[in-house]
């Protein structure tokens, strides 16, 4: 069964959400936080990339195994 992979939209929201929640971004410069931004986005696009090929894989193993 497939299942849905959140929207970029989403998954930045909850990232930012959180970011609030543990007022990691409240006493930054604007700077600090473009980069602490862009960081904690590019760290979330790879753990998607790593997290969709995962599953790629077990479902191209399943299919071999069946």
């Amino acid at each position: 069964m497939a299942e849905k992979f959140p929207t970029p939209q989403e998954r930045a929201m909850a990232w930012l959400l959180e970011a609030l929640e543990a007022t990691e971004i409240g006493g930054m410069s604007r700077p600090e936080t473009a980069l602490y931004a862009y960081q904690a986005g590019f760290t979330a696009a790879l753990d998607l990339c790593i997290e969709i090929e995962t599953r790629l894989n077990k479902e191209e193993t399943d299919d071999h195994a069946a």
